[in-house]
């Protein structure tokens, strides 16, 4: 029941933040990115780490206004806004590695180290939703919003529903184990399940509200969220059972985390944004 409830609070929550875009749907996910990295650093310290929490999330907040604000601006697209952002990371590494010597703390190597990581892995990979969202290509044009929305609509659906499927058809009828020492309880059958429904949705929804896109380019994206996402599930349940915790957090009552909720999306995410990126590089260098 717990579960049924934030889901019928949290979905609509974040249909809404997709459709409207623009500073809102930034903020959605700057938000969502801060919490997500206050767990991720909350798992590291079970390991006797003690990554810097403030400088980390203020380094991550900054980031990410910055190519929110790079994403809505034409001319600071493409070169500028890579340029911008390896000069913020490189900054943000060398303010961590400074911070540590006033810190007085244990494990300097493992808290620097960490610190940095939570915000390349976490930070940029949901940076990805801002640059998708922000997208003005014509082959994303969709019914449904405008710029990127229709996309990051049919990503969050096709990822909602593998997680589904693949819970469905696992607990029914799975038999044989697919990961046993990381994630004892999936199985080989609901990860199949999982990657049928989340092309089929990709296929459907496509066809539906972005027929631009093609069918080639949907079943291909629907093939990166119904592998990769279960893969990110895997690697969030890998850093859980190291860490011996059930759960990244507790602010979904019966969902857990909210980096428990996104894992998925945080690998499926940046990697949709690479296809959709060598879609337009690569005619570039044919003859």
């Amino acid at each position: 029941m717990k579960r049924i409830l934030v889901g019928a609070v949290g979905i609509p929550v974040a249909v809404g933040t997709i459709y409207m875009g623009g500073w809102v749907f930034a903020i959605g996910v700057i938000v969502i990115t801060s919490l997500a990295l206050r767990e991720f650093y909350t798992l590291a310290e079970s390991k006797a780490a003690s990554p810097n929490v403030p400088l980390g999330i203020a380094w991550s907040i900054l980031l990410q206004i910055t190519i929110a604000k790079a994403a809505e601006s034409p001319d600071l697209m493409g070169l500028g806004m890579f340029a911008i952002g390896v000069l913020l990371f490189i900054t943000g590494t060398l303010a961590t590695l400074t911070a540590e010597l006033f810190r007085a703390r244990e494990n300097a190597l493992l808290n620097t180290a960490l610190t940095v990581f939570g915000v390349a892995f976490i930070t940029t990979c949901m940076s990805s939703l801002l640059m998708l969202r922000a997208a003005k290509d014509d082959m994303l044009a969709g019914a449904w919003g405008d710029a990127g929305a229709t996309l990051i609509l049919i990503m969050f659906v096709a990822v909602w529903t593998c997680d589904s499927a693949a819970y469905f058809v696992g607990v029914n009828l799975g038999k044989h184990k697919l990961f046993p020492r990381v994630s004892p309880k999936k199985s080989w059958e609901g990860a199949i399940a999982g990657l049928l429904a989340s092309v089929i949705v990709f296929i459907g929804l496509c066809t539906w509200l972005m027929p631009s896109f093609g069918l080639f380019n949907a079943a291909a994206c629907g093939l990166i969220a119904g592998i990769f996402g279960q893969i990110g599930d895997l690697v969030e349940s890998l850093l859980k059972r190291d860490a011996i915790v059930k759960d990244s957090g507790g602010i979904l009552p019966g969902h857990g985390g909210i980096f428990d909720r996104f894992d998925s999306m945080l690998f499926v995410a940046p990697l949709v944004m690479i296809y959709i990126a060598l879609l337009d590089i690569i005619p570039a260098f044919l003859p």
